[in-house]
Parts: structure tokens; sequence; C-alpha cells
């Protein structure tokens, strides 16, 4: 029951992990046209939500699911992300609702932070996968090794047995 449930902690980070670089590069596009920041992260929930990008990606339901939240309760949307952000225990997403919260409150330079941010979040996507790659390589090595010998025992058998003939 433990090991399900770490398991499926651990999915559902690698999944936020996998989506958060999209989100942070839609929001940057929206911010670099001119949008405000709350205007801009309104769109994209109501974006995710017209899209099927919501049922493959659990950021994307959770994110709607805060706007609709958020929406209700009459609280800003980043009120809520630094507060869902915070809650889930992701260092990459507390950043993110930490930066966006200081956008608002403080009036920081947004759009530098954000990439950087997304920049760091990319670097550290692909590491993840360089990880996966060689956990693969190191998994397939005994049955390639396997494959090898079977190989060479079925090429080198008739060889053999023509010696002793």
């Amino acid at each position: 029951m433990k090991y399900k449930k770490r398991k499926e902690i651990e999915v559902s980070r690698q999944d936020i992990l996998f989506s958060l670089p999209s989100f942070i590069n839609n929001l940057l596009l929206l911010l670099n046209s001119g949008m405000v920041l709350r205007e801009a992260m309104n769109t994209i929930a109501i974006n995710y939500e017209k899209t099927d990008y919501s049922k493959n990606h659990i950021l994307a339901k959770d994110y709607i699911n805060l706007y609709y939240d958020a929406k209700n309760n009459g609280d800003s949307i980043i009120n809520a992300f630094y507060i869902y952000a915070s809650q889930s225990q992701i260092k990459e997403l507390s950043r993110l609702g930490r930066i966006l919260l200081d956008g608002e409150k403080r009036g920081i330079d947004l759009t530098s932070k954000l990439s950087e941010e997304s920049k760091n979040i990319w670097e550290q996507k692909k590491q993840l996968a360089l990880e996966k790659i060689r956990l693969t390589e190191s998994k397939m090595s005994f049955p390639l090794g396997l494959l090898l010998i079977s190989l060479i025992l079925i090429s080198a058998a008739p060889a053999m047995m023509q010696m002793y003939i």
C-alpha cells in the first residue's frame, strides 16, 4: 500500500515537472504580448479547459480547479496558485508560485525571472531524461548479455559438432 502511494506521488510529481515548462512558456508568451499577470493566468486556465491538455496532465487539471475555486471564493488566482504550489511539496512549483506572488505584490521584473526559471526547469527536465536513459540502459544490459551468449552458442554449436565427427 505504501509503495503504491509513493509511486503514485512520484508519477504525479514527474507529470507536474513535465508540464511546468510549457505552463511557464505560455505565461511568458502572454506577458510579453502585453497582458497583465492575472489576466494571463486566467487565459491559461480557460485555454486548458478548452483543450484536451487537461485530460492528460495533472497540473492542468489542478490549475483549472484552482481557477474555479478562486473565482467562486473571490480570491486571486495567483494567491490560489501560491497556496497550491506551497502545499505540493515540489520545489520548482513552489519557486514559481513565489515568483508569481512577488510579481503581483511587489511588481518585480517578472518576465526575466520567469524566463530564468523556465531555463532551470528545462535543464532539470533534460537531466531527468538522461537519468531515465541511464536507468533503461542498465536494465537492458542483462537481457542483451544473455542474447549475446545464446547467439554465440547457436553459431558455435555446429562448428563444435563438426570437430567431433
